[in-house]
């Protein structure tokens, strides 16, 4: 005898595959570097950090000197000194929208106590800031941030770089970028 419940089941659609969103981001943590005692300033067009480069003055390579929002590293879009940036060319589809997210935070030390950075892809262009009263190298305050983009073509530049003008040495704190597809 052939179970009935058998045959009924062979003859059901199958369920939809869920939708893998793939990571595009290499290296969004920083933790594929050089090594760093403490912090290590990295000059513009560098590419020592894998998957990134440099793009603006100097940054600096941050290792055990303050709480990584991820893992054991991060970066001060302020060098020791400089105004700094860093880009990663994605491969994206034009014409698709993409969601970035990363984890920001400010240096504890100097002036102005709100930090702030500028994050673009594809000819869009975003300010944020994050307000570092009362954060420590200890407990940095970590906030995740979200922001969207559609390509413009089928590689497009994702660059972070700091909003600010002035204490070139005290800057925003950027860790765990992140860019899917919106899905």
């Amino acid at each position: 005898m052939f179970p009935v419940a058998l045959l009924l089941a062979a003859n059901l659609p199958a369920a939809p595959v869920p939708r893998v969103l793939v990571e595009l981001v290499v290296n969004g943590s920083f933790e594929d570097g050089p090594d760093v005692d403490s912090w290590l300033p990295v000059d513009k067009g560098a590419d020592t950090i894998k998957g990134w480069t440099v793009t603006r003055a100097q940054i600096d390579y941050i290792g055990p000197y303050w709480q990584a929002g991820d893992g054991k590293r991060s970066l001060d879009l302020h060098g020791s000194p400089g105004f700094g940036g860093i880009k990663q060319t994605l491969k994206v589809k034009k014409g698709k929208t993409y969601t970035v997210t990363f984890l920001m935070a400010g240096t504890p030390s100097g002036t102005p106590i709100e930090k702030s950075l500028w994050v673009e892809a594809a000819g869009a262009k975003k300010k944020f800031s994050f307000d570092a009263t009362g954060k420590t190298n200890e407990e940095m305050g970590w906030k995740k941030v979200s922001w969207e983009f559609t390509a413009d073509a089928d590689e497009v530049d994702l660059e972070f770089s700091t909003a600010e003008t002035e204490q070139e040495n005290c800057g925003p704190a950027l860790d765990h970028v992140s860019v899917k597809e919106k899905g």
